[in-house]
């Protein structure tokens, strides 16, 4: 038996998206604070009003051709400034950025060490990093949703959640977009993207290997070798990296109990670390500018991990109960009560142990074929963006139940394949008061899915599954197919050099369908060894068809060269899709969720350099906020939220008080409120409780020092607040902070680094599994040496 569902949808604005009294009230501050602010700044800043050349930066060759290159060699530039910053500092748009220093600096090795240096940007770790959501002003990444935070990699986007936490070697820059960009992207990612750009051949041959050795047995090693084929003509680039280290958990199947007082902590005999992680990966590249007009960018990519078990604990155990337990004690034995307390304190700010009888596996590999190319108009400039991208979830496998007791074990097998095309032109002349940008951007998605759940204990076979004998697997098969085609554009014109308007749209259609059976798998009573095949529920397809169209308007005005105020309104939106491990067709669409955000900020740069400052405030009215439920341990599905309310802002700024010394602050604070919300699944209202998965802020600030000697010192201060794990607010991670520290030598050619991370070993957590009681830990202490020699 075959259903088939058909729903054609169009997504119009809602009545008062951008009407709403709130909205109105929060502008009016807005306008209130820039004139307050205007009106004190004026005076103080006028001897700074002269408009100046562009500064001509230090060590750079003038000429634009592929081989232009620093004069000096490696990257310890001290007091060099970067083009790309002004740039991004006279962009309405917030917008974080780190440069080749910066990230060295900041030991950026991966994608989720990108978080910790960016404000209202966190990373949600499900445990393995085959699923990792980046969450950006509570825009964020759920299962079986699109990506709402995007990555970007030389201008092709990763549009998978499996791509977001990522190795990292050879790269240029990293730039972080806050807020929607469906108008400025080719593909859409409704809270904000991650762009990261890698090292392009030129005409000078440069490289740099990096070895990484530390606790835990970790071993990294990364290089990247770029090289001239034919002067000014062809170019080639290598690059690759290997890492291994031992797992941060325990395993503990085995116990000697040296006393019968009940307050001791066991003897463990025997334990395992089975979230160890190694893996590789690579990319070959070919830059080809036969002339002065066109250039092409061809890259292959290729990744594989093992990162055996899921990072998971018990998040009970490692609390409540244990303070429970600790209170009983007490009352027992008020005599013995310091010994518990000190067991207490250990076991909970340290204590990463489990107890599994199946340790399981996690597996990923991926490729990625793209092509780049420019090709310069008189006027503009045209450019293609083509990839294959293809990734292999074989297998992920946990115990799912949790204990040394052989009961039951999950198995996610998942293959996607996607083509990608984006075809735009912009502007060429970026002096020209009209900017321009439009293009046409189109993406085909192919998923298959096998989600099991083997059940291992004979009676709960026997009763929910006649005619079969454990182990039997209980298996969702699903097949997505999404097509996306979209046009896009954004403009902006700058009048009397102080003011600028900018304008952009996006038009987009979607198309997706869900074929999707329920199967249980196991040995008959009969004997057959191949075992047999029940059909639980009918199979069903599911067609959808989707218009999207949305809009960004942006107003600025720079007074002086180094101030700007901007505000804006946008909307975003992020594509409907399907729970995929549900055998209710009804249940299984979700409706795309839709934002309008008001946002105003600043951003300023004195003193030379030695003094900046980025600020910006937002609010966010969304619909259909995407919400993933546990309907039971094997079923989950996507939930939409009536109305969600999102505000917050973010800081940036810095001082370097003397040419050695830098101090840096980041701030971000997020609130994020059901206003209406009805979970369908418990039949419960869980209005005006706070949004999980959003942390309520972040703080990283630093201390930063280099010489012309070659030493280099940073310490660092982060800080996350309180995070729910529930939409009922019961569940959540406390306030925690983290040091880290950072002291090396630093040639032009070689560079050596002492480091050492979460020095003070705190114990949180950073993600929960709905239905679970399973909560990720954090990384606790590292430290290492690492030696970098630039070729």
């Amino acid at each position: 038996m075959s259903i088939h569902f058909e729903n054609c949808s169009h997504i119009e604005p809602p009545p008062n998206s951008l009407t709403s009294p709130l909205l109105q009230v929060l502008f009016i501050k807005i306008q209130t604070l820039f004139f307050i602010f205007c009106l004190f700044s004026f005076p103080l800043l006028a001897q700074s009003t002269e408009k100046k050349p562009e500064p001509q930066i230090e060590g750079m060759e003038t000429s634009p051709s592929a081989g232009a290159k620093p004069a000096e060699q490696g990257i310890r530039v001290t007091g060099k400034k970067d083009p790309r910053d002004r740039e991004i500092l006279r962009t309405p748009n917030s917008i974080s950025r780190l440069n080749e220093q910066d990230i060295q600096d900041a030991g950026i090795n991966r994608t989720n060490d990108i978080d910790k240096q960016v404000p209202n940007f966190s990373i949600i770790d499900s445990g393995s990093r085959n699923f990792t959501y980046f969450n950006i002003r509570g825009m964020r990444s759920i299962a079986f949703s699109e990506p709402a935070v995007g990555l970007i990699l030389d201008g092709i986007p990763l549009n998978d959640n499996v791509a977001l936490n990522t190795e990292l070697y050879g790269i240029e820059n990293i730039e972080v977009y806050r807020g929607s960009q469906a108008t400025l992207f080719g593909k859409n990612f409704q809270g904000g993207v991650v762009e990261i750009r890698t090292k392009k051949p030129t005409n000078v041959a440069e490289g740099k290997i990096t070895f990484d050795a530390g606790n835990y047995k970790k071993q990294e090693t990364s290089a990247y070798y770029n090289a001239p084929i034919i002067k000014d003509k062809l170019f080639f680039g290598i690059a690759g990296k290997t890492t291994e280290r031992e797992g941060y958990l325990s395993n503990v199947t085995g116990f000697y109990y040296p006393t019968n007082r009940p307050y001791e902590a066991p003897v463990e005999i025997y334990k395992t670390h089975p979230d160890g992680r190694k893996g590789k990966a690579g990319r070959f590249r070919l830059f080809f500018t036969p002339n002065e007009i066109f250039e092409a960018d061809l890259q292959v990519s290729a990744e594989s991990f093992d990162d055996g078990s899921l990072n998971l604990v018990n998040y009970l155990g490692a609390k409540s109960e244990r303070e429970k337990a600790l209170l009983q004690g007490c009352v027992a034995m008020p005599s013995n009560c310091y010994k518990l307390y000190g067991t207490y304190t250990n076991r909970v700010n340290g204590d990463r142990k489990v107890y599994w009888d199946y340790e399981g596996k996690s597996n990923v590999t991926g490729n990625t074929y793209s092509l780049a190319t420019t090709t310069k108009l008189p006027h503009a400039n045209l450019k293609t963006a083509s990839a294959i991208r293809k990734m292999d979830i074989d297998p992920i496998t946990a115990d799912s139940d949790f204990t040394t007791i052989d009961q039951n074990r999950s198995i996610y097998v998942e293959k996607a394949t996607t083509f990608l095309n984006d075809i735009f032109v912009e502007s060429k002349d970026k002096h020209d008061p009209f900017q321009f940008k439009a293009g046409i951007y189109s993406s085909n998605k192919v998923t298959n899915i096998d989600q099991a759940r083997e059940h291992r204990s004979p009676i709960y076979v026997i009763n929910d599954f006649p005619g079969l004998t454990a182990p039997t697997r209980e298996k969702n098969l699903s097949r997505l197919q999404d097509r996306n085609i979209s046009f896009y554009t954004h403009n902006s014109y700058t009048f009397a050099e102080k003011f600028t308007f900018t304008i952009g749209a996006r038009l987009e259609r979607q198309e997706s369908r869900l074929s999707h059976t329920e199967q249980a798998e196991g040995i008959s009573r009969a004997g057959n060894p191949l075992g047999e095949t029940f059909v639980m529920s009918d199979p069903y397809s599911i067609n959808n068809r989707y218009n999207y169209n949305v809009s960004r308007f942006i107003f600025d005005y720079k007074p002086i060269e180094n101030l700007m105020f901007f505000i804006g309104f946008s909307r975003g939106y992020k594509n409907a899709g399907y729970s995929t491990v549900v055998n209710i067709p009804n249940r299984a669409t979700f409706k795309p969720e839709i934002n309008d955000t008001v946002e105003a900020g600043l951003k300023s740069e004195f003193f030379k350099g030695k003094f900046g400052l980025k600020y910006t405030q937002f609010y966010t009215e969304t619909q259909d906020f995407h919400v993933v439920r546990a309907i039971n341990l094997s079923q989950y599905i996507n939930l939409n939220a009536e109305l969600v309310t999102i505000r917050g802002y973010e800081l940036e700024t810095f001082l370097k008080p003397h040419k050695d010394v830098k101090l840096g602050l980041s701030a971000g604070y997020t609130e994020g409120i059901f206003n209406k919300f009805h979970d369908s699944v418990l039949n419960r209202d869980f209005n005006g409780k706070w949004v999980h998965f959003i942390p309520k802020y972040d703080i990283v600030s630093y201390l930063q020092y280099r010489n012309e000697y070659g030493m280099f010192f940073r310490t660092e201060f982060q800080a996350v607040g309180q995070m729910y794990f529930a939409a009922d607010n019961t569940v959540s991670s406390d306030p925690y902070y983290v040091i880290n520290s950072r002291i090396g030598y630093e040639t032009d050619t070689l560079s050596a680094y002492l480091y050492m991370n979460n020095i003070n070993d705190r114990y949180y957590f950073t993600s929960y599994i709905d239905g679970t009681f399973q909560a990720v830990p954090g990384a606790p202490k590292t430290y290492g040496f690492m030696l970098t020699y630039k070729i």
